[in-house]
């Protein structure tokens, strides 16, 4: 099981995948772009684009590094509206992905809850939905997005998540937007149906950080696998949505 793209255990140099070193604070980025099916079937990931915002010292520099990495973020994000022609008057649809109750889980809920909408503006745009997990609701959360999506004629759909990882030093660092949707749950093999654009009918990014690490990359174990996260996950996950909100909001408004 894998969310990060560089944790998929193939040799993505080979794909066009680059790192590139920015000039503070120790952050690097790393871009790959899936082009085709047969890219897509041989890296196990949805065609489009992959960007990776490692951050190792966000939690040591605190709200100076998170701000310079919002910005980066928010300079990413606005490139992507400008491919996928989004505006500032185009409709656009935020979802918190995760189950709201869990720490580790709660990172869309963290981002849902630092955007603001303006439902009494005159031709508001701006949507923000938390659908919670299948086993809360029992509905498919993608039957949920595509009914918001489709009903309110959303022309982009952007998707927040918990993540896991394989590397321990990653958890609540590194920060992962795609333009190939995302599928609930796949990091814990829990497969839900995948939001993308041929399923909801809208544009799709989704951004995800790990919180989550399974016991398993620590202790070889047959009978048990269980998810751990950091003892100040609370912290972390507030920061992290903080600093993806902001992002948002900068492009959005």
């Amino acid at each position: 099981m894998f969310d990060l793209i560089d944790e998929c255990g193939k040799d993505l140099k080979s794909f066009g995948y680059a790192i590139k070193k920015l000039d503070r604070y120790g952050i690097s980025t790393a871009t790959l772009e899936v082009k085709n099916k047969e890219e897509s079937s041989q890296l196990g990931l949805g065609e489009g684009n992959y960007y990776i915002f490692n951050s190792p010292f966000i939690h040591q520099l605190g709200e100076e590094n998170g701000e310079y990495l919002s910005n980066i973020m928010a300079k990413r994000l606005k490139s992507i509206f400008k491919d996928f022609k989004i505006t500032k008057t185009s409709r656009i649809l935020i979802i918190g992905l995760g189950n709201p109750d869990i720490a580790a889980d709660r990172l869309g809920k963290e981002v849902f809850d630092n955007i603001e909408v303006q439902p009494l503006k005159h031709k508001n745009n701006i949507f923000k939905f938390c659908p919670n997990i299948f086993f809360s609701t029992g509905i498919d959360t993608l039957q949920m997005v595509e009914m918001f999506s489709r009903g309110l004629k959303i022309q982009l759909v952007i998707i927040i998540d918990s993540l896991t990882t394989q590397n321990i030093a990653r958890l609540g660092t590194s920060f992962q937007i795609t333009t190939s949707g995302m599928t609930p749950g796949s990091g814990v093999n829990r497969y839900g149906s995948r939001i993308c654009k041929e399923s909801v009918g809208a544009e799709c990014i989704s951004i995800g950080v790990p919180f989550m690490i399974a016991s398993s990359t620590f202790i070889k174990d047959d009978e048990v696998d269980i998810l751990l996260a950091p003892k100040d996950i609370n912290e972390n996950v507030t920061f992290a949505g903080e600093i993806i909100a902001k992002a948002i909001c900068e492009v959005i408004y």
